[in-house]
């Protein structure tokens, strides 16, 4: 694959997260520095804030307007900024990185104690959100939870666990719920962190601090690595009208770069992205 040339959308933010795409192909992304601000890139390239929440590692469009968004809750943001929560964290911690279903399911990965130190990379499970808000626990022993993908067909969970530097497949029963939790691939340099599924049905998995993306084919094969644009890119996502722009965010401020150098990222990918459903909970 030749490399990537990434251009910078937008600048000078703090740590940046949970790119996606609204129902009007506009961005949306978080800027995590307290206390939390969901962000859009307006058709005239401003940026406007949706709403503060902290936390959020994941957000996804919902089918009715507005967002999902993770944090100490999963809530849907309406777009008047009102929020309605689908899923409390229970004995845990909050939710990072979610992923959607083709029916509109939303799986969310679960920190069950804090993900900062001394406790980070102690706990971490999957949950189901059903329609009409319906929860239920998947599987447990994710020790630090982050990108969650599904395969175009919708058959195949992908879950990247970040301490032990490993991506996990499930398969998609007939009732929703993931079957045979195994092991795709396992990273011997860099730590998975967020991920976005291309229409071959390639998993790309960004290795944070390392600077590198790496595109792995459906059965986990290494397919390619190629740079991302600053060595702490913490997650990506398809857009634009073909879906070959790869958008990527990255982390700026204390404790990764010493300046607010947090910013999104546009390259054109060699593969279109796969449709990315929007939440029906």
């Amino acid at each position: 694959m030749h490399p990537l040339q990434w251009e910078l959308v937008t600048g000078g933010f703090g740590r940046l997260e949970a790119p996606c795409m609204d129902l009007q192909s506009r961005l949306c992304f978080v800027d995590r520095t307290p206390p939390g601000r969901l962000l859009r890139i307006e058709t005239d390239g401003s940026v406007a804030t949706l709403a503060t929440r902290a936390h959020v590692g994941g957000l996804v469009a919902h089918a009715d307007g507005g967002l999902v968004a993770s944090g100490h809750n999963v809530s849907v943001i309406e777009q008047d900024g009102t929020e309605r929560v689908l899923l409390e964290p229970g004995t845990g911690w909050g939710f990072n990185d979610l992923g959607t279903h083709p029916d509109g399911t939303v799986f969310v990965g679960r920190f069950d104690v804090d993900p900062m130190p001394p406790a980070s990379g102690q706990g971490g499970s999957l949950w189901r959100i059903g329609p009409g808000g319906s929860a239920a626990y998947c599987y447990g022993g994710i020790q630090l939870t982050n990108g969650i993908g599904l395969s175009p067909d919708g058959s195949c969970l992908y879950h990247n666990d970040t301490t032990p530097r490993v991506v996990w497949v499930s398969d998609l029963g007939e009732d929703g719920m993931p079957l045979r939790r195994r092991l795709l691939h396992e990273f011997h340099e860099g730590s998975p962190d967020g991920m976005a599924i291309d229409e071959d049905g390639c998993i790309w998995v960004v290795l944070i601090g390392s600077g590198k993306l790496v595109r792995l084919t459906p059965d986990g094969t290494e397919d390619s690595v190629v740079d991302g644009p600053r060595d702490w890119t913490a997650s990506v996502c398809f857009g634009g009208d073909d879906r070959r722009d790869l958008y990527a965010v990255t982390f700026g401020g204390k404790p990764y770069d010493e300046e607010r150098s947090g910013g999104v990222y546009r390259a054109t990918a060699p593969a279109a992205g796969a449709p990315v459903h929007p939440a029906r909970v």
